[in-house]
């Protein structure tokens, strides 16, 4: 199994295109992109993304180009990333997971890291 890298992506919303700028600057280089998940920061356009990148030789390349790209504001890569597993039902996070997941839930896999490069 490939070794998985997050890198988290601060980015001002200007155009639909956003997120295929930030998509393209993984994949002109080769480079398969597993997951994104985004969200509206705040109400000056500002969006987090986090997306999963498989390792891969021209990482770092990515990463350098992808910073220096139009409305990208910030790029972090967390060293330590794990995913934590959340279950939306009904609008509510469920704490006990023990449940299991029902028709209609909603998984999310949330980021969770204690070292930021």
């Amino acid at each position: 199994m490939t070794q998985e890298r997050v890198v988290k992506v601060l980015a001002y919303y200007r155009d639909p295109g956003l997120i295929e700028r930030i998509a393209s600057n993984f994949r002109k280089l080769f480079m398969d992109i597993n997951w994104i998940y985004g969200w509206k920061v705040n109400d000056e356009n500002l969006y987090e993304f986090y997306i999963g990148v498989k390792d891969h030789n021209n990482f770092n390349t990515a990463v350098l180009l992808l910073s220096k790209t139009v409305d990208i504001s910030k790029v972090e890569i967390l060293d330590d990333a794990q995913l934590k597993r959340v279950i939306i039902r009904d609008g509510k996070v469920i704490e006990n997971q023990s449940e299991g997941v029902k028709e209609g839930d909603m998984i999310i896999y949330v980021p969770v890291f204690n070292r930021v490069k």
